[in-house]
């Protein structure tokens, strides 16, 4: 799963990944709003819930330390992150500000 998400991340389609785990409140209420996310701009940027348990190594190589951590890549880099839980419409709004 890690090659895969790292492949997505080094391509041109921007990347939007919600750090988290599983026992972490906060992380759990992105979840919703992020299939929501998925569903209003799917075909313009790849949406991933990855929990940094089943991916160490992406965790450590975007130095992931505190959770909930949505990052968004764009061409290969990091355009923009938050630690905030945010609504679908502030997240599509960084999205598209950011990948445009």
């Amino acid at each position: 799963m890690e090659f895969y998400i790292q492949k997505n991340i080094n391509s041109k389609e921007p990347v939007l990944i919600n750090f988290k785990t599983n026992d972490c409140n906060p992380c759990q209420m992105m979840s919703p709003t992020l299939q929501q996310v998925k569903n209003a701009i799917g075909n313009r940027v790849l949406v991933y819930n990855l929990d940094v348990n089943d991916a160490p190594n992406l965790a450590e190589k975007y130095q992931i330390t505190t959770l909930p951590m949505m990052v968004l890549f764009f061409e290969g880099q990091v355009v923009w992150q938050t630690k905030a839980v945010l609504s679908k419409e502030e997240i599509i709004k960084n999205v598209l500000d950011h990948t445009q």
